[in-house]
């Protein structure tokens, strides 16, 4: 059976073999020119995302403006008819396709639904009231209040966009005179405020079905934390873990933490604390993991999450290999120095330097780091893909280039 599909882009795919990201996202891999009649709709970054030969192209100016994107949809609809579904892989796209659910009665996750993985007080409300563990946090008012919730959880705290991605904006604060300040020099109306979760991070990606249940579970640990990576500069990467231990708690958690949010039909990316004694709900989001984590899943256990997601939602059969959860894998990001942007002067190869790395990204000589806030998945000051060998292994090696990788930069004239 043939559906119509619209469908969400603002991801670019660029002509430069050197580089992967979106290429796992690519129409090519994911639609069926035999039975998926795809219209595809677009801003300007996005529109090399879409395939050259596509019969229908739309471009809008800005997808932030939902009343802009709502009248071109409405044309749309009474061109080309109604759609059977509305797909959205990027994360900022997710409220918006779940508003053109609601507005043209199409199946899947609507603005409630949705608010369950883009809005984390909402999150953590719904996984807390499951009796799953959860930071402390209360969403900021005034200052008196947020000062107040500061001294019940002590110092430090983290203070967090309520809906945002990628540790942007996210601060740890380590003092009251620390929070007054940043009270003082922004509004505290898209924040929230949480207890410090001394502990490791580790990632749960996978896909679940239309009932809800795993289709497919990898868990990893962050190497440093997206935090410090964006603060800080420190590299970050994560690694899969193969001790049945570890993944049979974390995977049994997370998936507990999705039933209570009701998650079906989807990919999903959750984040958790580790501390040793007991593991702690982080986040969650309705998508595919970012950075470089569905590339090595699909290098090492040959799933496409992307395809996978869309299988689902499409309700197309599942031919999934078996994977063995014995092999491991890993990623790393360097970021680029500060401030940007700036010429690349030289960099240092890792490929065929240290074991286990099978693919990377290290910018060229001449070439120029621009600041892509938030965004992993693109040219940073290097990107290193890993596999081949036992998680102790890939650990070592992924410390062993966070260490020898250099990279020499200038002004721009």
């Amino acid at each position: 059976m043939s559906s119509a599909i619209l469908f969400l882009n603002r991801w670019s795919l660029y002509e430069d073999e050197r580089r992967w990201e979106n290429r796992l996202a690519a129409p090519e891999l994911v639609f069926d020119p035999e039975t998926d009649r795809v219209t595809y709709l677009c801003d300007e970054g996005g529109r090399s995302g879409v395939p050259s030969d596509a019969e229908r192209v739309h471009v809008v100016p800005d997808f932030g403006d939902v009343d802009g994107v709502l009248e071109l949809v409405d044309a749309i609809v009474r061109d080309e008819g109604p759609f059977d579904h509305v797909i959205g892989f990027s994360e900022m796209l997710l409220d918006l396709a779940a508003t053109l659910r609601e507005r043209y009665g199409i199946p899947g996750p609507g603005v409630e639904e949705t608010s369950r993985f883009r809005d984390k007080s909402v999150m953590k409300e719904r996984v807390s009231r499951a009796g799953l563990r959860v930071p402390r946090w209360a969403t900021c008012h005034t200052e008196e209040q947020t000062l107040a919730a500061a001294e019940e959880f002590g110092y430090p705290v983290i203070v967090k966009p309520v809906r945002g991605a990628s540790s942007q904006g996210v601060r740890e604060i380590a003092s009251a005179e620390e929070l007054r300040a940043l009270c003082a020099e922004r509004s505290l109306d898209d924040l929230e405020i949480e207890e410090f979760v001394q502990g490791d991070i580790l990632h749960v990606d996978g896909v679940l079905d239309a009932e809800g249940k795993p289709l497919f579970l990898c868990t990893s640990r962050y190497i440093s934390t997206c935090l410090d990576y964006e603060a800080l500069g420190t590299p970050l990467g994560s690694v899969f873990q193969t001790d049945p231990e570890v993944r049979d708690r974390c995977e049994d958690f997370a998936v507990r933490c999705l039933t209570a949010l009701g998650l079906r039909g989807s990919a999903f990316h959750l984040e958790l604390f580790d501390t040793g004694d007991e593991l702690v709900f982080l986040e969650v989001g309705a998508r595919v993991p970012g950075a470089d984590v569905s590339y090595v899943i699909n290098d090492v256990h040959g799933v496409n999450l992307w395809r996978l997601w869309v299988d689902v939602l499409l309700g197309r059969s599942v031919y999934l290999p078996v994977p063995d959860p014995s092999l491991s894998g890993g990623w790393l990001i360097i970021q680029g120095p500060k401030p940007l942007p700036r010429k690349v002067t030289a960099a240092t190869p890792l490929l065929g330097h240290i074991p286990y790395v099978y693919r990377e990204l290290v910018p060229r000589p001449g070439e120029v780091l621009e600041s892509r806030p938030g965004s992993y998945a693109t040219l940073q000051g290097g990107r290193f893909l890993f596999r081949g060998g036992t998680q102790k292994q890939i650990e070592e090696a992924v410390s062993q280039a966070s260490a020898q990788y250099r990279l020499t930069t200038e002004p721009l004239p």
